[in-house]
Order: structure tokens, then C-alpha cells, then sequence
């Protein structure tokens, strides 16, 4: 038996309809993902950066930096399996 061709209509504008509002969802999750929470200093500061929007690492010292890129890359080869 065939439906009714108002059915397969309801059916079409049913399944739009739900695609739609997961589109919507999708764009309101997708906006929430990336807002930034300046208000809370922790926050920034666990994403790194400061209140003003600065990056953490640019109040560091390319000296310090340095240092630091050695020590990691001493660690690095110091752990690497000899083979």
C-alpha cells in the first residue's frame, strides 16, 4: 500500500525541519566553544593568556625561553633508547 502523497509531504518538511534545528544547535555550540571568558582571570590564565589579552609566553624572556628549549631537548635525548 502507498502513502498518501500530504504523508511523504509531512514526512519531507518533518525530517527539514529537525536538520534545521540541529544546524541551529551545531552553530550555537561551534559560537560557545570559543568565546573567551574575560571576566575570569583564572580561566585566561589556564588558556594563557592575561586580562588584556596578551599571550603569556610574550612576557617571557628569550633567554629564558632558551633555557628552557635546552633543557627539554637534554631530557629528550638523554631518554632516547639507544638502539
Amino acid at each position: 500500500m502507498r502513502h498518501s502523497i500530504y504523508l511523504r509531504l509531512a514526512i519531507l518538511l518533518i525530517k527539514a525541519d529537525l536538520a534545521r534545528e540541529e544546524r541551529e544547535w551545531k552553530r550555537a555550540v561551534r559560537k560557545v566553544q570559543y568565546e573567551i571568558p574575560w571576566g575570569n582571570e583564572y580561566l585566561l590564565k589556564d588558556i594563557g593568556l592575561h586580562l588584556d589579552g596578551r599571550t603569556i609566553s610574550d612576557l617571557e624572556q628569550p633567554v629564558f625561553k632558551a633555557e628552557c628549549q635546552v633543557r627539554h631537548l637534554r631530557r629528550f635525548i638523554r631518554l632516547r633508547i639507544a638502539t
